[in-house]
Formats: C-alpha cells, structure tokens, sequence
C-alpha cells in the first residue's frame, strides 16, 4: 500500500512496524523514491500498525502522534523529513456515517 500512495516529498526512511494484530507485516520497511519494501537496514521511526495507518491516510500529522507517544525518532531528522512527505494535499473524508 506505501508504494501505491503519492508522496508530498520525496523521503529516504526505515519504518520499524509493530503489528501484533498481523504479524507478517512486522518489520522494518524502506520507503525511498515512492517505493516499499522490507529491509535489514536500522530503523529512523519506530510505528505501530495503528499509527502507520493513520499516517496512511495525511489526515493525522506524524508529528502529532510522536507528540502522543504512538512514533519514535530513532534518527534525528528523520519525523521531520517523514512528516513532510506524508503530509496529504487533501484532509481524508467520508461523507457516510458509519
């Protein structure tokens, strides 16, 4: 899903995700170029599925969910340049009500 989605920056960044929900997608995965795949290399962010996910989507600032606890910086640098890039040109919306 990472490599379908637009990115507003370009960005160079190890993901450490935790899913206890789905655990085959735990791992660290390099986002370069608008392009997702898993890696070996060490982690700039450590994220949950849940918090990956609401970044997904540009309506959730990453800075806010570092500011919550939900994101750690493991290299300095790294949620700025991150944040940059997932930041969406159009805030999500649903006009249904679930």
């Amino acid at each position: 899903a990472l490599s379908a989605r637009t990115y507003a920056a370009g960005v160079d960044v190890v993901l450490e995700v935790d899913d206890p929900f789905c655990p085959w997608n735990s791992g660290r995965h390099r986002l370069r170029d608008g392009r997702c795949e898993r890696t070996e290399d060490p982690a700039d962010l450590a994220l949950g599925a849940e918090a990956l996910g609401s970044i997904y989507l540009g309506g959730t600032p990453l800075t806010a969910l570092a500011g919550a606890g939900r994101v750690r910086e493991l290299r300095p640098g790294a949620l700025q340049e991150a944040a940059k890039a997932f930041r969406g040109a159009v805030e999500p919306w649903c006009p249904e009500i679930f």
